[in-house]
């Protein structure tokens, strides 16, 4: 079956055949997460998880998308893991438990774990300015006009850019997809680290620090700044500090020759059509290590292994005996620290995230009342741009993890129906 060929009908014919084999192999190939419970041992309905279940499955039986991975724990134990459909529709690769995905902008809380980690460890200062480990940053410049690039003024900005401000997306930095840095070549996974961060500091700002929140490269820079302080290669930092730690043996910067069979592939839903296509590669693919360490959106994982690093936010820090952060820095990295004059946060203009502020590397409920669904004040987490979607609700306990790889990524509004049907599961505290 070629690349731009519609899949729709393959996958409900084969999908209706096989569907109870790959529920056998999955439970029989994945690993745990964490330890598992009977939903209602911790306050949840089994009847209203099954609800869960249809749904997402009749997501895939319709061709919607080829497949997905769902995790919820409730007060550390899994009561929900399943995996349904396809990690490659042409290859008729059954999705497992343990599927590795390309999770995208859920990289940030992980680089901004490993930030904190040195500042609690006296490495770091919030307020250093990026300058005094990035020298290029001292000479940046801020747009006139920041909405007329091309034919701006420039400035000094007011004032140097800071380790927190890059944490905030409050810097002045721009996006990875904007018009402004495709235009300069910014961003190429063949460029290394170091190269990215002179690229993005010879662009100009599109702001004063700390005057916009922009939704921005500025988690890749501090991973930058992480190899600096921590004399360390990025990846290297965070298996030693973090993936070990945690238990998180499938997370990393590209998929290995020896888990190639547990890729998911990317496919698209294209308006006005009834079927998926297959994604290109990228120029660099992720099944090939990359000189790009991106912290802002480069790694793979699986949704036991993020189910695991939201846990250790709920337990304040550790996980089995492993702690990885003070419980002082994860309410810091947990709560909003966006003013007001700042807000609402949005990924663009047209689309404000009216119920949300942002902490360090994480979206925070601030406001449950301007939701689209039912949330607690004080919930975080993030999402990705393949149609990964993650949160943690300290209130209840209660995590979530959906993973998939399908563009545009809210495509039939798969992560709210996820994130309702999980909070309509809740039947105690």
């Amino acid at each position: 079956m070629s690349n731009t060929s519609r899949v729709h009908t393959r996958i409900a014919v084969i999908y209706s055949l096989v569907c109870l084999c790959i529920i056998s192999i999955n439970q029989t190939l994945a690993a745990d997460a964490l330890p598992r419970a009977i939903a209602e041992d911790v306050g949840m309905s089994t009847s209203r998880l099954a609800l869960l279940d249809t749904v997402l499955r009749q997501h895939v039986q319709d061709g919607h998308v080829a497949g997905l991975v769902a995790g919820v724990v409730r007060h550390g134990k899994i009561v929900y893991l399943e995996s349904m459909g396809w990690q490659d529709i042409e290859q008729a690769s059954a999705m497992r438990d343990d599927s590795l995905f390309q999770v995208r902008s859920m990289t940030k809380p992980i680089t901004s774990l490993a930030v904190m980690q040195l500042v609690e460890a006296g490495l770091l200062r919030l307020d250093d300015p990026v300058a005094a480990y990035i020298p290029s940053f001292a000479d940046v410049k801020v747009f006139e006009s920041p909405d007329n690039p091309d034919d701006s003024a420039l400035r000094p900005p007011s004032r140097a850019i800071s380790i927190e401000d890059l944490l905030l997306n409050v810097g002045g930095i721009s996006h990875r997809f904007g018009a402004l840095y495709r235009s300069r070549g910014v961003r190429s996974r063949s460029d290394t680290l170091e190269q990215f961060v002179e690229k993005v500091a010879a662009v100009p700002l599109m702001g004063d620090p700390g005057s916009v929140w922009i939704y921005s490269e500025s988690t890749t820079i501090l991973g930058r700044v992480v190899e600096i302080v921590s004399g360390q290669k990025f990846d290297a930092y965070l298996l030693q500090h973090v993936f070990d730690p945690l238990g998180m043996p499938d997370t990393g910067f590209y998929v290995p020759a020896d888990k190639l069979d547990r890729l998911a592939r990317l496919y698209r839903a294209p308006s006005g059509t009834d079927g998926l296509l297959l994604a290109p590669e990228m120029s660099v693919p992720i099944t090939s290590n990359p000189a790009l360490l991106e912290g802002s959106a480069g790694l793979v994982s699986t949704v036991p292994d993020y189910l695991r690093f939201l846990q250790s936010f709920i337990n304040s820090g550790e996980l089995e005996g492993q702690r990885v952060l003070s419980p002082s820095l994860v309410k810091e990295m947990t709560r909003n620290h966006i003013a007001a004059q700042l807000l609402p946060i949005g990924l663009s203009p047209n689309n404000p995230m009216l119920d949300l502020g942002w902490g360090y590397g994480f979206s925070v409920v601030i406001d449950p009342s301007k939701s689209d669904y039912a949330v607690n004040m004080g919930e975080f987490g993030w999402n990705g741009s393949l149609g990964t979607f993650s949160w943690a609700d300290p209130q209840s306990g209660t995590i979530a993890v959906l993973m998939l790889q399908i563009e545009p990524s809210n495509a039939y509004s798969l992560s709210a129906q996820f994130k309702s049907l999980v909070a309509q599961a809740l039947i105690a505290p």
